[in-house]
């Protein structure tokens, strides 16, 4: 039962909580792996390139795209750097990677490309990927959430068969928490189209702030489901009632939330910023990777510990 405002227990504050996460991560270093295999993956692997299909859609675009005063050369620019692999860093949710934009153009070794021609080929692999990108996800978190409740002396050692439970209903969950998104991102921008539309006939710049508040409602929406997947996996809720839980929590900590999300994405876009900055396309690059990793588990530890402890002094558990 959630406690009154007045018999919540103090709480650390975002910074002490990000320190814990840079803790949590430097005593389990080993959770680093994941996210280093993936991004080498990235870097040196098989690339599958859509740069054939970017260029038919830009060309399909050009005249309209001409007509109404847009330059594709920054697209036309991107098309070779594809990679279709990076959908295993699904956005937002999944393994964090420093290669899952525009892959680099210089590397130490030759390595493959792949042109994919087909469209639906392109999609159904988009899907399969992100699919297996969910996977890696679980297990990511499933182990991250381990090492906290070992941070805290609350977990032995990992029981595999038990783990691996975990992580196929978390991968369910994952899964399923993805489709509902898509389901009300879906909802939300379907009558807003219809009505930009009507309300273009009068004015477009109206019109365009009406289809504009879709991208609003899904930010926030995304900022109070953002400890959904702590709760699916640090304390084996439901689907639902981890969402319902991550409301809850928001709602009641909304500034220090608020405060922690802003410097994960500040502290992530500036790490992205200058590594990328650095890379020369030579071994070196690995360093950059690890540290990527590194950071980046951390932050994700954080954000565990955050909800563990607003959980805790909120609900009572």
């Amino acid at each position: 039962m959630m406690q009154s405002k007045e018999e919540l227990a103090p709480v650390p504050g975002v910074l002490a909580t990000i320190a814990a996460g840079f803790d949590v991560t430097t005593k389990h270093f080993w959770l680093t792996l994941i996210p280093v295999l993936l991004d080498s993956f990235f870097w040196l692997g098989p690339r599958l390139s859509i740069r054939l299909l970017v260029e038919r859609m830009a060309a399909f675009l050009q005249q309209e795209a001409a007509a109404a005063g847009m330059n594709l050369d920054a697209l036309l620019a991107f098309a070779p750097r594809t990679n279709l692999f990076t959908s295993l860093s699904v956005p937002l949710l999944g393994i964090p990677a420093l290669m899952a934009g525009a892959t680099p153009e210089k590397t130490p070794i030759v390595t493959t490309v792949v042109e994919l021609e087909s469209t639906w080929l392109m999609l159904l692999l988009f899907v399969l990927f992100s699919l297996i990108g969910l996977l890696l996800t679980a297990v990511y978190f499933g182990l991250t959430a381990h090492a906290v409740r070992r941070q805290d002396g609350d977990g032995g050692k990992l029981d595999v068969a038990g783990f691996l439970q975990q992580v196929g209903r978390t991968w369910l969950q994952l899964v399923g928490l993805v489709i509902s998104f898509i389901v009300v991102a879906f909802i939300v921008y379907t009558p807003l189209m219809i009505v930009g539309a009507l309300v273009s006939l009068l004015s477009q710049g109206l019109a365009s702030i009406i289809i504009l508040m879709g991208p609003v409602i899904l930010m926030w929406l995304l900022i109070y489901l953002s400890f959904t997947p702590h709760g699916m996996v640090l304390n084996g809720r439901s689907l639902w009632r981890a969402m319902i839980e991550s409301l809850q929590i928001i709602r009641r900590y909304m500034l220090p939330a608020m405060g922690l999300l802003l410097m994960l994405i500040l502290i992530g876009q500036a790490l992205d910023w200058v590594l990328l900055l650095a890379d020369e396309g030579a071994w070196l690059t690995w360093v950059s990777i690890w540290g990527h990793a590194f950071v980046s588990t951390a932050l994700l530890a954080a954000t565990f510990i955050f909800y563990r402890d607003r959980h805790a002094a909120l609900f009572g558990q």
